[in-house]
C-alpha cells in the first residue's frame, strides 16, 4: 500500500490541499476552500481539511506551506502580511495532533521544492520561483540548497520597491492591483532585478493569478530583457508546469525531502 502524504497550501484568498500516494510524480486532485479570515474559523477549517482528505487512512506525513515569514525548525508563522491574525501561530504543533510527521515552511519555498523535485528546476542548482496570487512570494535555490536567509525572510520579492516608491506587490499582486495597467512591464522589471542580482539558471512563475491567465508571459519576457545584463539575457523565464497544485505538492514533499 502506498504511503500517503498530505500537502496544504495556505494562501491569503484560497487554501489548497492535495493527497499524494507516495512521492513519485503524479497528478493529484486539488481540494480548495476560501481561506477563512478569522482565527477561530480558520483553525476549524484546517482541521476539517485534514479529516476530510485523510478519512480513516493513516498519513505518512503532513506538510504545510504558510504565507509570509516562517521559522521551519520551530514550525511558527512569524509574520503573514495578508493573514495577520495568524502572526505567531505555532502551525507545526497544531498539525502534530493528527499523529504524523509534520513539516512547515513558507508556501513559495514549498513551490520551489516541487519545482526542484518534479518540475522546471529539476537537475538545476540555481533557480528562482515567483508565485503571484493575493500577494507575491518567492523562493531561491542557491548552489542546490533552498536559501532562507538569516531570519527566514529570503524570497519576499513582492516587497521590492520598483516604481513610484511602491512595492512590486502593489503593482502586480492580486490584493491591490486589479485594474492597474502595465503589470507585465513592471513584473518584467522586477524579474530583471532578480536575474541581475542572483544569476539563476531559470526563473519559474506560478500562483493563482498566473494560472488564471491574467499575465502574458511573452510580454513579461520582453519587458525583462530590456533591463537584464547582456550575458544573462538568455536566462529562461518560464511558467510552472505543475499548475495550481505546485505549492500544495511542494508542501507535501517538504516532509520527506531536504534541500
Amino acid at each position: 500500500m502506498a504511503q500517503l502524504y498530505l500537502g496544504i497550501d495556505i494562501g491569503g484568498s484560497n487554501t489548497k490541499a492535495v493527497l499524494l500516494k507516495g512521492l513519485r510524480k503524479q497528478n493529484p486532485k486539488c481540494f480548495t476552500i476560501k481561506t477563512p479570515q478569522t482565527q477561530k474559523s480558520f483553525l476549524k477549517a484546517m482541521e476539517g481539511i485534514v479529516r476530510t482528505l485523510k478519512g480513516n487512512k493513516k498519513l505518512s506525513g503532513l506538510g504545510v506551506g504558510l504565507p509570509g515569514i516562517v521559522d521551519p525548525s520551530g514550525g511558527v508563522l512569524r509574520y503573514a502580511p495578508n493573514l495577520r491574525f495568524l502572526n505567531g501561530w505555532r502551525a507545526k504543533k497544531f498539525f502534530e495532533k493528527f499523529g504524523t510527521k509534520v513539516a512547515v515552511d513558507n508556501d513559495v519555498r514549498g513551490m520551489l521544492m516541487a519545482e526542484a523535485i518534479w518540475g522546471e528546476a529539476r537537475g538545476r542548482k540555481n533557480a528562482i520561483v515567483l508565485a503571484i496570487g493575493t500577494g507575491i512570494g518567492g523562493g531561491i535555490l542557491a548552489d542546490g540548497k533552498i536559501y532562507r536567509g538569516a531570519n527566514f525572510g529570503a524570497g519576499e520579492f513582492g516587497h521590492m520597491v520598483v516604481q513610484d516608491k511602491k512595492e512590486l506587490e502593489y503593482w502586480v499582486g492580486g490584493r491591490f492591483s486589479k485594474g492597474r495597467k502595465n503589470r507585465e512591464e513592471i513584473l518584467g522589471i522586477g524579474i530583471a532585478n532578480l536575474i541581475n542580482i542572483l544569476n539563476p539558471e531559470v526563473v519559474i512563475i506560478g500562483g493563482g493569478a498566473m494560472g488564471d491567465g491574467h499575465f502574458n508571459l511573452t510580454k513579461i519576457r520582453k519587458a525583462a530583457k530590456k533591463f537584464i545584463l547582456p550575458p544573462l539575457r538568455k536566462t529562461p523565464i518560464v511558467r510552472t508546469k505543475l499548475g495550481r497544485v505546485a505549492q500544495a505538492v511542494g508542501a507535501a514533499l517538504l516532509v520527506h525531502h531536504r534541500i
